[in-house]
């Protein structure tokens, strides 16, 4: 239910957004693009931790796990912090630099803005959940997610239309709902951390860092960090490839992306809690139980994607008109949605096999493969479909032709590099060496711990 939860922050600010048309959903869109690819970037240490503190916690040795969450408590909250900052001063060239209209940048500039204020909030939400989940606890993540999301829905609407005699303050408004609710959601994260109701159980006394423990939770969590932030830069162009279609292309492809995330949040809650079990029988010296996860993992993420890619296929215009009635928007959705929902089922099984490798410690194949399919697949065919002439920073860039087809060039894209991807996944999940990898390390500091 977390992961529902969170799938639903995205499509909640989209759904708001489309009350003030497809210039708001565009700029919504983009901007939400820019922040996912800095918290993919972030989340790379939040993998590292997890599959540590998971194979500590399957060895039966708790102390080294709250060591480990310490320490990676520490190293996230300085990140999340400097990306705050930065993101703040960037966000008009980070909107002008993929060529989006100045009326988007207008309207896109405040709402990026203060949607990297609470990145930090954001961030340390992430963190403190993935934490309770790899100690096992993953009931006060779900209550906080449901908290946060919850928070959310009631304030966004509140703060954009000026509800109760405040203010109507756009979509900056659900940028600032969104903060609210992250904060809340990261207390209650922390109270159960540094009180001891979960498993995981961090205390400051007597604290220092640990450089070789950060050190390995930065030799495991860069490829994985590499791996979301590639594939986010990677959405980043597709942006600037629908731009030059128009406002109604980048809301549709906005829209499109959160519905992805939404339609895997099954893919997405299982992949998690089965990268945890691998991770944990690991630990305990049972490889062939960590195997069978990942098979029960697969066969259930494929059961609920294909009933939700049904939904998708065959009912296309429901769900467009819940974010926007401009028939532009709708004209260009409903062939898009049906080539996402062919493709969202491979995505699934993607995400489900990248999660167990990565939570076994092997982040270096999911990597070289995410790699190797968005640069060698989606880019070059996405690219060579649109046809398009991007404009970057003011420039004019041209862009050779194929068959240019269009702006469902994009869906097609990814349709391509996501089948390719499962495979090249599966085939290493089959014959490599990944549950032989060891990911924990003694040091002076944790000595010290026990």
């Amino acid at each position: 239910m977390s992961g529902a939860a969170h799938a639903v922050d995205g499509l909640a600010d989209l759904f708001w957004a489309g009350f003030l048309g497809s210039r708001a959903l565009a700029s919504v869109g983009v901007a939400l693009t820019w922040v996912s690819f800095f918290n993919t970037a972030r989340g790379g240490l939040d993998t590292s931790a997890r599959a540590m503190i998971a194979r500590a916690v399957g060895a039966g040795d708790l102390a080294q796990a709250n060591h480990i969450a310490r320490q990676s408590l520490f190293v996230n909250a300085s990140i999340a912090l400097t990306v705050m900052g930065l993101g703040i001063l960037l966000s008009e060239s980070l909107l002008r630099i993929l060529g989006v209209t100045e009326a988007v940048v207008e309207e896109g500039t405040a709402y990026t803005q203060l949607r990297f204020l609470g990145f930090f909030w954001f961030g340390m939400n992430q963190l403190t959940s993935n934490l309770l989940n790899a100690g096992g606890d993953t009931f006060t993540p779900m209550k906080s997610q449901l908290v946060t999301r919850g928070s959310h829905m009631v304030l966004s609407p509140v703060l954009l239309f000026g509800w109760l005699g405040l203010p109507a303050l756009g979509v900056s408004g659900i940028a600032i709902a969104t903060s609210i609710a992250q904060a809340l959601g990261t207390a209650m994260n922390c109270r159960a951390l540094l009180t001891g109701t979960s498993k995981i159980h961090i205390t400051l006394d007597n604290w220092s860092m640990d450089w070789p423990v950060i050190r390995q939770m930065v030799r495991i969590g860069t490829p994985a960090a590499i791996t979301g932030a590639e594939r986010s830069f990677a959405q980043l162009i597709l942006v600037g490839l629908a731009a030059p279609f128009g406002a109604p292309a980048l809301a549709v492809y906005s829209i499109i992306q959160r519905i992805q995330i939404f339609g895997s949040l099954g893919a997405q809650g299982a992949s998690m809690a089965g990268g945890v079990i691998v991770g944990q029988s690991l630990g305990a010296k049972q490889p062939a139980r960590a195997k069978a996860t990942v098979w029960w993992t697969l066969g259930f993420v494929t059961s609920v994607q294909m009933v939700i890619c049904a939904g998708l296929f065959f009912f296309p215009e429901a769900v467009l008109f819940l974010f926007s009635r401009d028939p532009a928007v709708i004209e260009i959705g409903v062939p898009w949605l049906r080539l996402e929902a062919l493709s969202l089922l491979l995505l699934g099984l993607g995400n489900a096999l990248v999660q167990c490798l990565n939570t076994a410690g092997d982040t270096v194949v999911p990597m070289v493969a995410s790699l190797g399919t968005l640069w060698g697949v989606q880019q070059p065919v996405a690219i060579l479909l649109t046809g398009v002439t991007w404009a970057v920073a003011g420039q004019s860039l041209g862009v050779p032709t194929l068959w240019n087809i269009g702006v469902l060039g994009i869906p097609i894209a990814i349709l391509a590099a996501s089948g390719v991807r499962v495979a090249i996944l599966f085939g290493y999940f089959l014959v490599g060496p990944w549950w032989k990898k060891e990911v924990l390390i003694r040091s002076g500091a944790l000595a010290a711990a026990h």
